[in-house]
């Protein structure tokens, strides 16, 4: 999904959308176990959705962006 491009779709994601970002989530929280802590976990899902909404659609940037070892 192209949010910039579409404007019928702005603030909504797609199967795809949510599988890409579930899945980095998932990963992050793999990579750092303090994400366990509800506040903790829900920053990190606003910022993988802010990045992605910003046009970081890459799996691999995102995590690199956000990994807790950075």
């Amino acid at each position: 999904m192209d949010v910039l491009r579409d404007q019928t779709h702005i603030g909504m994601f797609e199967p795809q959308d949510v599988a890409l970002l579930q899945s980095v989530f998932a990963r992050l929280n793999a990579a750092d176990l303090a994400v366990r802590d509800e506040a903790k976990a829900r920053s990190l899902a606003r910022s993988i959705i802010k990045l992605y909404r910003h046009g970081v659609r890459d799996p691999q940037q995102l995590f690199e962006t956000l990994r807790p070892d950075r």
